[in-house]
């Protein structure tokens, strides 16, 4: 048997092989397996009988040795895999945290090293003239820090609509009493998002919103009410 090996199976199925032989055959067979696996080298038994019957059950035993030498290298490969995963992480945890949080470079085109910090950097005031384009022209200028914070952390592809939509946004007075949110509620609400249909009558052009609409006939026939008393 092979090195740290110290069992073997022995199959149920041999079980009607050795009810059919004689007591002293069964007994010498059994005594002939247990010399092989424990490799002691046995020489070809002087019972021809016991030497048919062992070759079918030394292939069988050939075959389970080497499926379990199989199994074993699996075992021993997945085990360093481990040893190197658990080592590298150790190592992460070891180098001091200063160095961890030192600002990384990327290479462009082999030749400029540009900090990530300084794009990061770049990108915020980036972000923040577009906060002060926004604040420029939106009405109702309460709480800007607030929303100067809700404003840098939205998706660039929402600061973009945001740059794109404002205009048309503040623009926007369905009828005369009509007051936009406040810029805190608007960036809450996604408010850029809100679908507005733009109608044109001899050339002049007017946002239609069908919920403000309602309100503006609702406002007038209270109006109108009113003026009755």
């Amino acid at each position: 048997m092979a090195e740290g090996k110290k069992s073997f199976i022995a199959y149920s199925d041999w079980y009607g092989t050795f009810r059919a032989l004689p007591d002293d055959i069964a007994g010498q067979l059994i005594k002939y397996i247990f010399s092989y696996v424990n490799d002691e080298e046995p020489q070809p038994h002087e019972n021809y009988i016991v030497n048919a019957l062992f070759e079918q059950v030394k292939a069988t035993l050939k075959r389970d040795l080497n499926k379990w030498d199989k199994q074993r290298e699996q075992r021993s490969e997945a085990g360093k895999k481990s040893a190197e995963l658990r080592a590298t992480k150790s190592n992460e945890r070891s180098i001091p945290f200063n160095e961890k949080v030192r600002n990384p470079t990327v290479s462009v085109n082999g030749n400029v090293n540009v900090s990530v910090k300084e794009i990061n950097n770049k990108k915020v005031d980036s972000n923040e003239s577009c906060f002060n384009i926004f604040w420029s022209k939106y009405p109702n200028k309460v709480a800007k820090d607030k929303c100067k914070t809700k404003f840098l952390k939205l998706p660039q592809v929402d600061i973009d609509k945001i740059l794109a939509t404002v205009d048309a946004y503040v623009n926007y007075k369905p009828f005369k009493e009509y007051n936009h949110p406040n810029p805190e509620t608007y960036l809450n609400q996604k408010r850029w998002n809100d679908e507005i249909e733009v109608k044109t009558i001899t050339n002049k052009v007017t946002i239609y919103d069908p919920f403000v609409e309602h309100m503006r006939k609702e406002n007038e026939k209270y109006k109108h009410l009113n003026e009755k008393k």
